[in-house]
């Protein structure tokens, strides 16, 4: 459970957040003066329904968007007055996502998809293909790591997404609607993973929802209506709190695959990964033409053998 105290600062601190729409001669305020802290460790929820400006603001403070007007600071950054190469620098460095959609690349492998925030950083095959490995195995897909996309259900394929929100251990993870697509049973699994993995990180996570159970996890509910925070709720003491969090299990896995999930694509499936280091295949070539064409690969440099 996340504490502040009176000395720490706010990982994330916006001022005066406003966004407004021009439709003809229309002005629409999606954002109307947002004023907000969030601290690190916290769990925090941004709750409304569509329309409310919840993602907007999440867009913002992941800086998706530009304002119209107001401050954004993150870890002592303004971050509303950056340019573009510096944003994508900065949300490498600090910022890890989530998506409703997945958003993995359909032709990568699970393992391939995974590895990409670490190939972005620097990090060397070797290194972040291990590191890839250990998280799948931790999202419950040690057998499912030389699948594509195509080849999972939804509930893998989040799976996927997490741990390549998680797998730099950013100081900051974005979750916009991450059990959307789900049924209730593996939204149950994925909200208890985040939270269990922002927590023995010692991570900040923002989640995005319309779902009043999901908010249920946070420390803190942000309620917005039309684009204002009208209502927080301090959800400290009373939050959902996983089941294996709460029996001290720290490393506990989730299942492989469900029974409805193991009949996803049984016919030409990727055998069992093995654990052992593959030879180059297409994938990693895929990789370093995204690197090449992202123009970011020859100039970011990491101590890769620390990360």
């Amino acid at each position: 459970m996340a504490e502040k105290t009176a000395e720490q600062k706010p990982a994330i601190q916006i001022r005066g957040l406003t966004k407004i729409f021009t439709l003809g001669k229309e002005k629409v305020y999606a954002l109307n003066g947002i004023d907000l802290d969030i601290y690190p460790t916290e769990i925090v929820c941004l709750l409304g329904t569509s329309g409310s400006g919840k993602s907007t603001l999440l867009n913002m403070m992941a800086g998706l968007e530009k304002p119209t007007k107001g401050v954004i600071t993150i870890f002592g950054e303004r971050i509303d007055k950056m340019n573009e190469r510096k944003l994508a620098m900065f949300r490498q460095k600090y910022m890890g996502f989530v998506f409703q959609a997945y958003n993995l690349l359909p032709n990568l492998t699970a393992i391939d998809n995974v590895s990409l925030p670490l190939a972005f950083a620097g990090v060397k095959k070797s290194v972040r293909t291990k590191k890839a490995k250990k998280m799948l195995k931790l999202c419950g897909l040690g057998k499912r790591m030389r699948h594509k996309p195509t080849q999972m259900s939804g509930g893998q394929q989040q799976r996927v997404g997490i741990a390549r929100a998680f797998v730099a251990t950013p100081k900051i993870v974005f979750a916009d609607e991450p059990t959307g697509n789900l049924d209730t049973h593996t939204t149950i699994e994925i909200m208890e993973m985040m939270v269990r993995m922002s927590r023995e990180n010692h991570q900040t996570l923002v989640i995005v929802t319309h779902d009043i159970e999901i908010a249920g996890y946070a420390d803190k509910i942000y309620h917005i209506i039309d684009g204002k925070i009208s209502a927080v709720e301090d959800n400290r003491g009373k939050q959902i709190i996983p089941a294996d969090a709460e029996a001290g299990a720290a490393e506990a896995v989730p299942k492989e695959e469900t029974p409805v999930e193991s009949a996803v694509s049984e016919q030409n499936e990727p055998p069992e990964d093995s654990g052992k280091n593959l030879p180059d295949t297409e994938d990693d070539i895929r990789i370093e033409n995204i690197l090449k064409n992202s123009g970011l690969s020859n100039e970011i440099h990491t101590e890769e053998e620390q990360i």
